[in-house]
């Protein structure tokens, strides 16, 4: 009896170990045809014979010239397009004629002397209503025809006035106020003398004689 028990549970253990057995056989087929395939795929791709490569690049060139002619006619009828367009006619210059150069004459316009004014007209005016006064009067002597009375005048205005020159000896003679004007009378020889009157202790010219080097000029006759 208990080598029937044995038996009965030995053989479940028998039966799935054929179910395995045949499920490894069954992976190791399907994994061997898709083995197959794969490597006829990447040979095919990868590991094809020069032979076929040649021939396969042969036929992409063969194909290449159809194209090139299929692209070249149609440049070149635009190529003939633009050469036939009609060149633009040459637009000649015109001639330049020269001209002699006229020579310029300049002629200078009259420059306005500018107006003088009011108080430079009435100046001139004023001192040509006032007469010249007679600072210096030369008359003979009747004492003496050596020599001549020559009288003296100053119309300024000062407190005290003289003269001098050469023939009062380089010493100032004083004049005495007459009539609204300083005036004096002295005795000169003929011959051409300088004076200068002294005005409170300034030289000054007479404003009525002639003037050398700043000073008033005498000629006596």
């Amino acid at each position: 009896m208990e080598n029937e028990n044995f038996d009965l549970e030995q053989k479940p253990v028998s039966a799935n170990k054929d179910l395995w057995l045949f499920l490894i056989v069954v992976d190791i087929v399907f994994l061997c045809v898709c083995g197959f395939f794969l490597y006829k795929n990447l040979s095919a791709r990868f590991f094809m014979p020069v032979e076929e490569t040649e021939v396969v690049a042969e036929e992409q060139a063969a194909a290449q010239p159809d194209l090139l002619a299929e692209v070249l006619p149609e440049t070149k009828k635009e190529t003939k397009k633009e050469t036939k367009t009609p060149a633009a006619p040459a637009v000649k210059a015109p001639k330049v004629q020269e001209i002699a150069a006229e020579p310029v004459v300049v002629v200078p316009e009259p420059v306005a002397e500018p107006a003088p004014k009011a108080d430079e007209q009435e100046q001139p005016a004023e001192q040509a209503e006032k007469p010249a006064k007679a600072s210096v009067v030369v008359a003979d002597n009747p004492k003496s025809s050596k020599y001549r009375r020559v009288t003296f005048r100053y119309f300024g205005e000062g407190k005290k006035v003289s003269i001098v020159s050469g023939f009062t000896m380089a010493k100032p003679q004083a004049l005495r106020k007459k009539n609204g004007a300083w005036e004096t009378t002295l005795s000169i020889a003929p011959g051409k003398y300088r004076f200068l009157f002294i005005v409170d202790g300034v030289n000054t010219p007479d404003p009525y004689s002639p003037q050398e080097n700043g000073r008033s000029v005498l000629i006596v006759d």
